[in-house]
């Protein structure tokens, strides 16, 4: 009996592997947008983070399906993280004031920009890979820089979720549906 409950056990576990893996159309072409936004993005070293913002963005909103987050009642939307990235209106001002090409941001209301963050994935994601650029900068390491995205110095948990998601991230590009 105990054999059989293993096998069950294992079976079960294989296809809630497989579901992760398999992504829709539609979070697919999120995905590869993330992708050809932050392959254009360069940090002062000329790398790029296409991978590292692929597996945020799966960890973050399932690559697009979940648009708002830590949205509780008693708070505006502008305090939610939201979009593709799950991005959150401050982060887009901060964002903004050390990136020329994002100045215009701050010339939009909170609720402008938060509209603007659940219906533009573009703009999600070059939001967050000029955050995530900044962030290597200013920190020592991609394990720092990774925990920053989600607010922490040391966020183990979190970091460990996103390199979850690289090898999805890794199998999608090896096997031909992501470039």
């Amino acid at each position: 009996m105990k054999f059989i409950s293993l096998i069950i056990l294992l079976t079960l576990s294989s296809f809630a592997k497989d579901t992760h893996t398999k992504m829709t159309a539609k979070q697919l072409h999120v995905l590869q947008t993330i992708r050809d936004v932050a392959k254009s993005i360069p940090d002062k070293h000329g790398t790029t983070y296409e991978n590292t913002l692929s597996a945020i963005c799966i960890t973050e909103s399932d690559a697009g399906e979940a648009l708002v987050g830590d949205y509780h009642h008693k708070k505006s939307i502008t305090k939610a993280s939201l979009g593709a990235m799950q991005i959150r209106v401050n982060t887009a001002r901060h964002v903004s004031q050390y990136v020329k090409k994002l100045h215009w941001i701050n010339k939009l209301s909170d609720i402008q920009i938060a509209a603007r963050l659940l219906g533009d994935t573009r703009l999600s994601a070059k939001i967050a890979t000029h955050y995530l650029v900044l962030l290597h900068e200013q920190r020592s390491n991609s394990f720092h820089a990774v925990s920053g995205y989600n607010g922490g110095m040391n966020n183990h948990p979190y970091y460990n979720r996103v390199m979850k998601n690289m090898a999805v991230v890794d199998r999608l590009v090896s096997s031909g549906k992501l470039s």
